[in-house]
């Protein structure tokens, strides 16, 4: 993630001027970094260390100091084009989606039966989610790290959120 993360954070510098003061970007790591933290000045972005032990638990973390309505995680391989942001700020607020999972267009081409078979999963998307959706059904499950993103989607689904999938 670390090679793919100043792409990352020139993508969503780049989404986030269409919302200004309204949005903020966060990076988080389980320790201090003060080559990330120079990184995350440049782009505009926060830079935390949250010493919790797993990807969902960093992230419940990180959900609980910030104070927005719309949460997004975005996807470290995904390619987002520039008004990926404000069409989830559509998708989310007037026309009443739950979540939206931008995935990126090679999982489309996960066959079925490869995450048994391989015991694999597709790469995940970005995903934007309502906040009383994510507290509703407990947030991220801190016990796992690279499955956390797909079960929080899976736990969506069997709540019954209307989770919108786009390919991007």
């Amino acid at each position: 993630m670390a090679s793919r993360l100043p792409r990352c954070l020139a993508t969503l510098k780049s989404a986030v001027q269409c919302f200004p003061g309204r949005v903020e970007i966060r990076v988080v790591c389980d320790e201090e970094s003060v080559r990330l933290a120079r990184l995350c000045r440049r782009f505009g972005a926060r830079f935390e260390a949250i010493a919790q032990p797993s990807v969902g638990a960093r992230g419940n973390e990180v959900v609980h100091r910030t104070p927005s309505e719309a949460l997004v995680f975005p996807a470290p391989r995904s390619k987002l084009d520039d008004h990926w942001l404000t069409s989830a700020d559509n998708l989310l607020s007037q026309q009443h989606w739950d979540a939206i999972l931008f995935q990126p267009r090679d999982s489309a081409l996960w066959p079925r039966g490869f995450e048994r078979l391989w015991r694999s999963t597709p790469p995940p998307g970005t995903l934007c989610v309502h906040r009383d959706w994510f507290e509703r059904i407990g947030g991220f499950d801190p016990a796992l790290d690279e499955t956390a993103y797909r079960d929080l989607v899976t736990r969506l689904r069997a709540c019954q959120a209307r989770v919108l999938e786009l390919p991007l």
